[in-house]
């Protein structure tokens, strides 16, 4: 039983490194060089002038933010579980 409760431990830590990386990188990203100089974007140019769009980056970089929202709410959910399982 205590091996189960500290894989979901472990399992729950990971899952809120994953949603603060990715969120990070889809923040910053989008208006960095490396989107800008993406090697799929000399292949089209519809899709170079959609991607590049201001507009498009910002949707992007708004999806990075409620993906560190998500890892927040659920460091806080595991803060919580930690204190209830402490007392």
């Amino acid at each position: 039983m205590a091996i189960l409760i500290s894989m979901n431990r472990l399992l729950a830590v990971a899952f809120i490194l994953f949603c603060f990386e990715i969120g990070l990188f889809l923040v910053f990203v989008p208006w960095s060089q490396l989107w800008e100089h993406n090697v799929l974007l000399v292949y089209s140019l519809t899709l170079r002038g959609f991607l590049l769009n201001n507009f498009v980056r910002g949707a992007v970089s708004g999806l990075g933010v409620v993906d560190v929202g998500l890892g927040l709410s659920e460091l806080t959910r595991f803060w919580k579980s930690l204190k209830i399982a402490a007392e």
